[in-house]
């Protein structure tokens, strides 16, 4: 039977290395650690990646966080994993550390996948959105890819923070994920690849019926032509709006409706040649209608909050898989996307804000990617390939607002933008990796990219370099640096902020430091530092009070940021113990640093968390239930709020409040913690089996600060001004559970 996924083969479809850690998550190497000795022998000996720019003139270093297959030889190059900060999260290898199968019994908000992405170092996100940032990049930096196809806002529910991806993880197959130092193979993106294969085995079971408490599934395999080609589609349905219809009251209105369909078909056309078509299909309508009442310390009044969506999403792709000979194959992909975004909304609150806005968007992309690999010689290895997209994105944006309070003297706004944006997008790469010796193995890499739409045109070039070490079978070392850029997406123009240009292409500069020490069979852990320096950024907008606004632009508290410059910096230490084939624990400790110098000052990003502590831990008891729970704590996040001050008023003689932003990101949130807990059984039946699970996400319900809700005066009997501020939380204690069927 010819490999089912055509896409990125060295990685996916040959004996796969074992990604060091996922910290947070459960180990999972299929055996007990005395019977996994013969994996750990050949920790890392004959692996390496690269990725770094000969300009830094630092080779820095970042430390592979792979094992080698127990089966791999000095002589299986191409075999090498080459991403460094990576994780692999599921896969259909017993010895990797997280299989599909621990991912079901593991904590995470609505089984998305997405949402797991914050157990692993490094990774930041608030309990609103499936979104994340990764090493203080923003949300945007990650480059996310399904079968080798770009996915462009991957999101349901857009209109209240992309609360969920629309990838259904039950079709997933296996996902890599890194954090930095990522090879010349992938490009526009300055932070992190999340490279997502849908399921390519067959399983025992081939159908599959499922229910949680926010969604519904069914999901289906099979093969054909004696077995030359297989197929699979599944379709989702969310129904938080039939259980939010059952609870809430008349004044009250929430109905985030949601579906996703993806589809695949494989089919092996010669012994050398196999040919796959892909489909993938999202759907929202989001309904908010909300009547709240406030006080303001003196009267009570009506709020009232008004937001609607209309999204969908549609991909269609076809990828070519072809051995031209023992050691060259190559991967052709072709494929169109559309996306199509309708938004409008109003809130009237006659303390802050009267606004109201429609905002539309329509985005085409028809791409050609194609990927070789060439095994030279033993210790010779090279990858290449192009790719070349035509966008068009058209927007149709309109706001109008009134103040009551204002903070840059601006009491009324009205926005309005038309625009079409259409161009080429254009990008080629070689990666030459070499073994030295047999502990030596370097990587020199080249990406050139090209961008020319709507007035846009940019060139770069993106020089990548790596070596890897390793004195013992025991510990590893390597040394990367890189130059990567990221262009303003075409379907990211700031209009709603009135931005009508796009502006150039920023740069990031990765240097990555890692070391990784196998102490025994069941114990092992690492350390990493990284530096990233970025430039060339763009500016953005953000609001003082809140990151997570329903309707962001039309608040009051919205302001510009635009640094000259960034820097992030990092240390990592990750610790996996796998105590009993029964029974594991994982931790991970962060210290980073994300900060925008500005006008010659260093201020902290807003999802800036000083510290990060993730634990993990998982017991499978004798009768088949298992228990895992998750442990975060971080640093609070900082915010930028308000401030007032008494100024006489002149026509009167009295005195009136007068308010103003504090500078960027003073103050700071309450420190972060949360537990959640899952409790996870499948039980075997008559050629079938029944998957059940409880979960409880933020078990001890703590009052984790998000934001500054409201900020309000008096003036004391002294004549002084005393000032209020009411800090907004986020998710408190939620319990779920689901069932799954499969047959």
């Amino acid at each position: 039977m010819t490999r089912q996924i055509p896409v990125q083969q060295d990685r996916l479809l040959r004996p796969r290395p074992l990604p060091f850690l996922l910290p947070g998550a459960p180990s999972d190497h299929g055996t007990h650690p005395e019977q996994a000795k013969n994996i750990t022998q050949v920790t890392g000996k004959y692996l390496a990646q690269a990725s770094g720019s000969p300009i830094v003139l630092l080779i820095c270093a970042f430390l592979n966080t792979a094992v080698v297959h127990a089966n791999a030889t000095p002589s299986d190059l191409e075999r090498i994993t080459v991403t460094g900060s990576q994780y692999t999260l599921a896969t259909r290898h017993n010895t990797h550390f997280l299989s599909k199968e621990r991912i079901e019994s593991m904590p995470h908000i609505a089984d998305d996948i997405f949402r797991l992405m914050p157990a692993l170092p490094g990774v930041a996100a608030g309990d609103y959105s499936a979104n994340f940032f990764v090493r203080g990049g923003h949300s945007d930096e990650v480059l996310v890819l399904l079968d080798g196809q770009q996915l462009y806002r991957p999101f349901h529910m857009k209109s209240f923070n992309s609360a969920f991806s629309i990838v259904d993880t039950d079709n997933v197959g296996a996902m890599d994920f890194s954090s930095g130092g990522f090879t010349a193979r992938y490009g526009n993106k300055m932070s992190g690849v999340m490279a997502i294969e849908s399921l390519y085995d067959m399983p025992q079971y081939k159908h599959s019926l499922g229910v949680s408490f926010i969604n519904a599934r069914a999901g289906s395999q099979g093969t054909f032509d004696d077995d030359k080609g297989t197929w699979l589609v599944s379709v989702r349905r969310g129904y938080l709006d039939l259980v939010l219809d059952a609870v809430e009251d008349e004044s009250n209105k929430f109905e985030p409706i949601y579906a996703d369909l993806f589809a695949k078909v494989s089919y092996e056309l010669t012994d050398t040649q196999s040919l796959s078509g892909h489909f993938l299909y999202a759907w929202d309508d989001e309904i908010l209608d909300d009547t709240f009442t406030e006080w303001d310390g003196v009267r009570e009044y009506q709020v009232k909050e008004k937001v609607s969506g209309e999204y969908s999403s549609a991909y269609a792709w076809a990828v070519l898989h072809s051995d031209w000979r023992e050691n060259l194959s190559s991967q052709t992909l072709l494929s169109v996307a559309r996306v199509e975004e309708d938004r409008s909304g109003g809130q009237y609150d006659p303390t802050e804000v009267w606004l109201t806005l429609d905002d539309n968007k329509f985005f085409y992309a028809y791409s050609l990617k194609q990927d070789w690999q060439w095994r030279v010689s033993d210790s010779h290895y090279l990858e290449s390939g192009f790719e070349a997209k035509y966008l068009d994105a058209e927007y149709d944006y309109w706001l109008e607002a009134w103040y009551p309070v204002n903070y840059d003297g601006e009491d009324y706004r009205q926005q309005k933008t038309q625009l079409t944006a259409s161009g080429n997008v254009f990008g080629a790469y070689i990666s030459d990796r070499w073994r030295l010796n047999p502990d030596w193995v370097a990587e020199l890499g080249l990406r050139w990219d090209q961008q020319d739409y709507y007035g846009f045109t940019k060139a770069q070039w993106s020089p990548r370099v790596a070596l890897l070490y390793q004195p013992a079978d025991e510990q590893r070392v390597s040394l990367s640096a890189g130059d990567y850029y990221q262009p303003e997406d075409i379907l990211s123009l700031q209009v709603a902020d009135g931005t009508t240009e796009f502006h150039g292409v920023e740069k990031a500069r990765h240097v990555i430091l890692s070391y990784q020490h196998v102490l025994s069979p069941a114990f092992q852990w690492r350390a990493e530092a990284y530096l990233k320096k970025l430039s060339q950024l763009r500016p953005w907008y953000e609001n003082a009070f809140d990151l997570y606004e329903f309707l962001p632009e039309g608040q009051a508290d919205r302001y510009r940021v635009a640094p000259d410059s960034a820097r992030v910096k990092g240390v990592e230490l990750s610790f996996q113990h796998h105590i009993t084939s029964q029974w594991q624990w994982q931790a991970s400790y962060s210290w980073s640093n994300a900060q925008d110098s500005i006008s010659g000052r260093w201020y902290p990003r807003s999802w800036d968390q000083r510290h990060a502590v993730k634990l993990t831990s998982r017991y499978q008891f004798d009768n088949g239930w298992q228990i895992s729970g998750l442990v975060y704590f971080h640093s609070g996040w900082p915010m930028t709020g308000e401030s007032g001050r008494l100024v006489k008023n002149t026509p009167n003689g009295g005195y009136e409040i007068q308010r103003s932003l504090n500078e960027r990101n003073q103050l700071k949130l309450g420190n972060y913690k949360r537990i959640d807990m899952r409790i996870h059984k499948i039980y075997p039946l008559s050629n079938s089996e029944l998957t059940v699970f409880f979960e409880v996400s933020n078990l001890l319900n703590f009052d984790n600060e998000c934001c500054i809700d409201r900020t309000s005066y008096s003036v004391d009997r002294q004549g002084k001004l005393r000032k209020k501020e009411e800090r907004g939380h986020w998710l408190p204690i939620i319990p779920s559970f689901g069932v799954k069927w499969a047959f």
